[in-house]
């Protein structure tokens, strides 16, 4: 497995993007629509892709949430490469990255019934926060936090 770190630009990184959208979809219905604004790519992220013999089996990105933190964003990993590991690696490497530029916090936004999400983050030390930003009353998310 290779380690590639890239942009949101990247063709690569959107495909997975987009199957991450209509799992979603899928599994939520529309009313997922209403975070569709907040998931756009118009701020740059960091992105980082494992890749399986050059096909990216699986991401994470952040984008600088502001002057202290940054914000996880389309963390997956495609089903057969699932409890490997392999998003927790990806974040960590994403982490190590961020403690050079002297960031202080990162949150991750997700589900409240994404239990196995919730999980992974707990197992990589964040903790749920209140709410905020759009999140404040949306009774559908669990925002989460880490300090490095």
């Amino acid at each position: 497995m290779d380690i590639v770190f890239t942009d949101e630009k990247d063709e690569r990184f959107l495909k997975l993007v987009d199957e991450l959208d209509k799992l979603y979809y899928e599994r939520i219905g529309d009313e997922l629509s209403k975070y569709d604004s907040y998931n756009e790519f118009d701020t740059p992220h960091v992105v980082i892709l494992a890749l399986d013999n050059g096909i990216a089996v699986a991401c994470a990105s952040y984008r600088v949430f502001d002057s202290d933190s940054v914000e996880f964003k389309r963390v997956y990993v495609k089903k057969e490469y699932r409890k490997k590991a392999i998003a927790y690696n990806l974040i960590c490497q994403l982490e190590s990255s961020l403690l050079k530029e002297n960031f202080k916090y990162s949150y991750i936004v997700t589900g409240k019934n994404n239990h196995a999400a919730i999980g992974l983050y707990k197992k990589l030390n964040y903790i749920v926060v209140e709410k905020f930003g759009q999140f404040k009353n949306d009774d559908d998310v669990v925002c989460m936090r880490k300090e490095f």
